[in-house]
């Protein structure tokens, strides 16, 4: 009784999550990122980022599926997870400051830091703040 109540719910279209296509890749090898097909997401995730289906998009790296929004407009605070690029690899990193025109992030095993210069930085396509992190889209 129950799943059929769930399955009437969602088939509802006054219950329906309103939702946005949003663009997504595929890390397909350290240094190349693969387009894959729109995909679809709830707005609630994206909403409160300006100008939404351009500043956000989903990346999928290995098993894991990875919604970032691009920096900027969103601006890193101490701590969050950060995708960018270091010597030709992709990767998450943890974003530390910006301190003397330097992007400061730090390995995702917490070895090492990396001094990017800002300009460098902002001008990167796919550089962006980790929103969520999921198994399935």
């Amino acid at each position: 009784m129950q799943s059929y109540q769930q399955e009437k719910h969602l088939e509802n279209p006054q219950n329906r999550i309103p939702t946005v296509f949003l663009k997504a890749f595929e890390l397909v090898e350290e240094n190349k990122i693969e387009n894959l097909k729109d995909i679809e997401t709830p707005l609630v995730l994206v909403e409160s980022i300006e100008n939404f289906k351009e500043n956000t998009f989903w990346l999928k790296i290995r098993d894991i599926w990875v919604l970032v929004g691009k920096i900027p407009p969103l601006k890193p605070q101490e701590g969050d997870i950060v995708f960018f690029k270091e010597k030709g690899k992709w990767g998450l990193f943890k974003f530390l400051k910006i301190e003397n025109e330097k992007v400061y992030l730090r390995d995702a095993k917490d070895e090492r830091t990396t001094k990017v210069d800002k300009s460098i930085v902002n001008s990167l396509d796919f550089y962006g703040k980790v929103l969520r992190v999921q198994e399935k889209v």
